[in-house]
C-alpha cells in the first residue's frame, strides 16, 4: 500500500471511525448467536445477513487499520510553496478560467470544496510544478492544460 497523507486531524477521524466499528464487534456477534438458534443454518436468513454484516465490518477495519499504519501527516501551514505540494493552495487557469485547488491526501478531499488528492488525475499532474508551468492531464476527450498561477498556504 502507498503512503496515505492526513493531517493530524485526519488521522484522529479515521482513528475514532476504527473505534466505532471495533465497538460493533460485539453486537454483531450477539446477533449470529442469535440467528444460531433459529436453526438449519443453510437456510437461516437472519444468520447469513449476520455473518455477511461481520465480514463487511470485519474488511472495513482491516482497511482502515492498514490506512492508518500507511499513515504520513502533514500541515497545511509547513507546507513548501515554491512547487506545487500536498497541503498548496493552489491557483491555475485552464480554458480562461481561474481554478483554486488545495492539495490534500485521499481522506481529506472534497471536490465541492476544492480540496483534491494527491493521487487524483489532477492531482499527481500539479504535484511538483511550479508557478508558470503547464501541468497536462489526460480526459476522455482529449488533453487538458492546467496553467499555474500561484502557489500559496492555506489560510
Amino acid at each position: 500500500m502507498e503512503k496515505i497523507y492526513a493531517t493530524a486531524e485526519g488521522k484522529k477521524a479515521l482513528e475514532a471511525k476504527l473505534e466505532d466499528l471495533i465497538s460493533r464487534r460485539q453486537g454483531i456477534a450477539k446477533e449470529i448467536s442469535r440467528a444460531r438458534g433459529f436453526g438449519d443454518l443453510k437456510e437461516n436468513d437472519e444468520y447469513s445477513t449476520a455473518r455477511e454484516t461481520q465480514n463487511n465490518l470485519e474488511m472495513n477495519i482491516s482497511e482502515i487499520e492498514a490506512q492508518l499504519a500507511n499513515i504520513t501527516l502533514f500541515s497545511y501551514a509547513k507546507a513548501d510553496t515554491a512547487k506545487v505540494n500536498i497541503g498548496t493552495k493552489v491557483t491555475v487557469t485552464v480554458n480562461q478560467k481561474k481554478i483554486v485547488f488545495v492539495i490534500t491526501g485521499v481522506l481529506e478531499s472534497d471536490l465541492d470544496k476544492g480540496y483534491i488528492s494527491n493521487v487524483s488525475p489532477i492531482g499527481r499532474a500539479l504535484l511538483g510544478k511550479a508557478v508558470g508551468e503547464i501541468a497536462e492531464v489526460k480526459v476522455p476527450a482529449g488533453t487538458t492544460k492546467y496553467k499555474i498561477t500561484a502557489i500559496s498556504k492555506v489560510s
